[in-house]
């Protein structure tokens, strides 16, 4: 990993805005929507990161016993299961109107453990979810199972890496991990109040995991905050019944950044479970990289962004390349184009297909649902059934790499398409 650099809180997804004319779905516009990690207030900043951590009094501790500490802990009374200790509870923040606990279970997927900071209710939404409800899905997926596919590794200038042990192919699984620890997204906390609260989530782990944990690295390196520095410089976002979190996966936080990856993640909030997967050719020894701001946005944009959240100029083959920029406004002046169905239209399949090679030659395999999508929507335009039902396949594949089943919109449009038929999708012929 990039030493005092390594974070992945890219979440991009692709969506359609679509609108109705004459009865008919039109595909009018795409977008990414990419949550970037802001106004989280991990460490106040309000007067400078340095002014507040010499403000901090000596290390923080929090007593696990409610007869030293009775304050710090106010359970429900349905806070039991499927938890293996006492909540330890915040009193009510005004942001969110509800206090937030530490909800751990030290048995959680074969004793790996998880601890929670989050509100009551969305506690009782995770203890139903099917990774507490039934604990042989890990088995059954092979979760927090090694691939023996990777292997970590010290690299120049990055830190702690993983490299492929073996060559891999496309849709190959890389790894599939639950998180050590969530926490919900506030702004009410103090630094040190917060501090307290998610060392004491973490302390809580079993030993194996928490030491993973606390062996992860940090941004600042500053000891009486370093468990939310490890979540500032490691942390994914994860959306569970509405309420947004910060996870923290410590086998996945070793993949480093690239704005052209080699390999893709989905979340599945169902399983709590972060999966990695091959999005192109990846040779034994060669190190694998996921991205962790949208690739499709400007080498300024990206640059600032890695920047700003990860502390990190990006030195990689498209940061440092001078066409970058012009494919991509090539890559959107073309799309603008395809969504265009007016009787003036200049969009072709031989457009859609010239698409797919500009995604291809920026090194973007892990987000070809777009491309894919405007190629089956070019070819049923002209009346081509078997091309078209090619590429909504390769793009309903595409989407399922990118994000989990019920939050990717893309891909019921292409389910769509396939199980009812080409022939009956809006789009057919209309460009005949």
């Amino acid at each position: 990993m990039r030493a005092h650099v390594k974070s992945s809180f890219y979440c991009a997804l692709f969506c359609f805005v679509q609108h109705v004319t004459s009865s008919q779905v039109l595909l009018s516009q795409q977008c990414w929507h990419e949550r970037i990690l802001q106004s989280v207030n991990l460490f106040t900043f309000a007067d400078g990161y340095t002014q507040v951590v010499e403000r901090l009094d000596g290390p923080i501790t929090i007593p696990e016993s409610p007869s030293t500490h009775p304050s710090l802990y106010q359970p429900d009374t349905n806070d039991d299961f499927p938890w293996t200790h006492p909540p330890i509870c915040t009193p009510r923040l005004p942001s969110i109107n509800s206090k937030l606990c530490i909800y751990t279970n030290t048995s959680f997927s074969n004793n790996r453990g998880i601890s929670i900071f989050t509100t009551p209710s969305l506690a009782l939404s995770f203890a139903n979810l099917p990774a507490f409800k039934d604990p042989t899905v890990f088995t059954s997926n092979s979760i927090n199972t090694p691939s023996n596919t990777w292997q970590t590794s010290h690299l120049p200038n990055r830190g702690i890496g993983m490299l492929a042990s073996r060559p891999l192919v496309f849709k190959d699984r890389v790894t599939a991990y639950t998180p050590a620890f969530l926490a919900f997204l506030e702004t009410d906390l103090g630094t040190a109040e917060r501090e307290k609260y998610w060392r004491a989530a973490v302390q809580r782990l079993p030993k194996k995991t928490r030491e993973m944990y606390e062996g992860l690295a940090t941004l600042y390196g500053v000891e009486s905050v370093k468990y939310q520095d490890v979540v500032k410089a490691n942390a994914f976002q994860v959306e569970v019944r509405g309420g947004n979190h910060l996870a923290l996966f410590p086998e996945t936080s070793r993949f480093n950044h690239d704005c052209a990856p080699n390999a893709q993640y989905i979340i599945d909030p169902d399983l709590l479970t972060h999966f990695v997967h091959v999005t192109r050719p990846i040779k034994e020894g060669e190190e694998i990289t996921i991205a962790y701001t949208s690739p499709l946005d400007t080498t300024s944009h990206r640059q600032s962004h890695l920047q700003n959240a990860f502390h990190f100029k990006c030195s990689c083959a498209r940061c440092t390349s001078s066409s970058t920029d012009t494919t991509l406004a090539t890559v959107a002046s073309y799309q603008t184009s395809l969504n265009d169905w007016s009787p003036t239209s200049t969009a072709s399949p031989a457009m859609a297909e010239h698409l797919l090679d500009l995604y291809r030659q920026e090194g973007l395999e892990g987000f070809m649902d777009v491309p894919y999508g405007f190629a089956a929507l070019a070819y049923s335009g002209v009346g081509d059934e078997a091309m078209a039902r090619k590429f909504a396949e390769k793009a309903r594949e595409a989407c399922l790499l990118k994000d989990a089943r019920g939050v990717s919109q893309g891909l019921a449009i292409w389910e769509g398409m396939l199980e009812e038929g080409v022939e009956k999708h809006w789009s057919w012929r209309r460009r005949v």
